[in-house]
Order: C-alpha cells, then structure tokens, then sequence
C-alpha cells in the first residue's frame, strides 16, 4: 500500500540490494530514483522502471541533474564503505550528502547500516547494545550512521543488515573445498534479500521513523551446520570446520518484532539452504 505521504523515493546505490530493492519499491506504487556510478548501467535502471542518475562520490558529490536526484520525499543510502580501512574518506561522503540532503526538499532518511558495529560479545545483542567503537569497521559504519542521526532536520532510521544472502550470494560459495576452518561451533547472523526488501518497505509503510533496527534473521544455526549445508547444496563440495567456538555476537532483531511486529520471510535459514532450487 502506497504510504500517503512518501511518493517519491531516490535509492543511493543500486547494486546487489538496491536494484532489487528499487523495483520492489515500485510495484508499491512509489515513483523511484536510482543512482548509479557506471553510465553503462543507467540504460539498464532505466528499462527497469527507475528514474536513472549518475552519482559519484570522491568524496565531494558530482554527477548529472544532481538536483533531481534529491528532489524526493525520501532518500534511501546504500553505500557500503568498501575495503577501504580509513574512517575518515566514508564519514566525508555521508557528511556531502547530507549537505546534499539539507539543501533540498527531503525530510526522511533510510541508512542502510551494518550489524559490524556489535562488538563479539559471546552473547545476544540487540539495539540497545553499545557499538563497538574500538575497531575500524565498527566505529566507521556508526560515525556514518550519526551524520543523518543527528540531524535535526532529519527523521532517520537506521537499518543495520546482518551478512546479506540470496540471489548471486549463494553462503555455498563461501567456504566450499576449505578445510580446518575456524570457529565452527559459533552461530551465523545473515539475512535474506527477501527480508531485506520487505523490512525496508514496512518501515516506509508504517512511518518507523527516527529509529535503529537490526536485520538479521530469528535463526542461528553453527558455522558448521549452516556452511557445510550451503556448500554441499551450491556445488556438492566440502567445507572442512574446526569444532570450536570462538569470539561471536549472536544478533537479534528486538524492535522489529516488538515494535511494528515484522515477522521474517525466510525465518529458518537451514530450511532455506534445504529448500532452495540452485
């Protein structure tokens, strides 16, 4: 169902998440803007219904009718910062988009975060746990997170995905043909693409606003069970685990269930590797 204040929502990244994540958005009824850093893939966005932008950050923003691009009732930031391991160079792009974002018409913020900011407890965290701000990975994706946070300007909702799964992300892929890896016995925090789309949807629709949620599956399966599984099913290969387990965090989704009562699509992982078709 159409939310009867947003209309109109431009995705920043559309890659592996935000491709799909624009084309479901749109059978919503929403009008969708999609940037992209490649002029090969605009024509492609184009042909799948999205209003096509290029968009580049290095890290100040450039690009063409950038103007357009932020003229949305909502804007949905999908950047991963990479392999780069300085906290500044993400942080400064977040900070010229919400430069960007201040001088246009937008009043709401999706940030898509990561559950990295947990530190490996060798317990639950949830929400309400403190971030890790002691590794690079952790105290990066959290600053990023605060830019649109504390904007005052801003209603922001902060959605920290745990390891994305699904389609051209296969776990089997992961660890087939390894051998004596470590950590076996500790548990997997993933989500699936699917639940990914349809949690994002159901903040837009229910104005889950000026919040931080994880998304992560409600199910934790070893290391072990899970990979070995995935890999015998991707390519009926072995990955060899250590029958250990060390330094892990086992996530959960505290608000989506108590607070808006989203209930996951693919709930059972092991159920999932059982019963997907490769």
């Amino acid at each position: 169902m159409l939310n009867n204040v947003i209309k109109s929502i431009s995705i920043v990244g559309c890659g592996w998440l935000g491709l799909p994540l624009a084309k479901f958005l749109i059978t919503k009824g929403y009008l969708v803007k999609g940037s992209t850093t490649s002029l090969v893939k605009l024509e492609s966005l184009k042909n799948a219904g999205i209003v096509p932008f290029l968009l580049h950050l290095n890290p100040a923003i450039s690009g063409n009718n950038t103007n357009q691009f932020f003229d949305s009732d909502l804007i949905i930031i999908n950047i991963p910062p990479g392999r780069n391991t300085f906290v500044d160079d993400y942080v400064q792009k977040m900070n010229h988009l919400n430069d960007a974002i201040i001088d246009s018409r937008i009043k709401k913020v999706i940030f898509i975060s990561s559950t990295s900011v947990y530190t490996e407890t060798n317990s639950w965290v949830d929400e309400d746990t403190e971030v890790d701000k002691k590794s690079i990975k952790g105290l990066r994706m959290f600053t990023a997170e605060q830019v649109f946070v504390c904007n005052p300007k801003l209603q922001t909702t902060v959605i920290r995905m745990a390891g994305l799964i699904g389609p051209n992300r296969h776990p089997g892929r992961f660890f087939g043909g390894k051998q004596d890896i470590a950590d076996g016995l500790s548990p997997v925090n993933l989500i699936h693409l699917t639940d990914c789309l349809n949690l994002i949807s159901a903040v837009i629709e229910q104005n889950f606003w000026n919040k931080t949620i994880n998304g992560v599956a409600p199910s934790h399966p070893t290391k072990q069970d899970f990979y070995t599984l995935a890999s015998r099913k991707f390519n009926n290969s072995k990955a060899d685990f250590i029958s250990q387990t060390g330094n892990f965090k086992k996530v959960r989704c505290k608000f989506s269930f108590e607070e808006f009562g989203y209930k996951y699509k693919i709930d059972d992982l092991l159920g999932w590797v059982n019963e997907t078709n490769l």
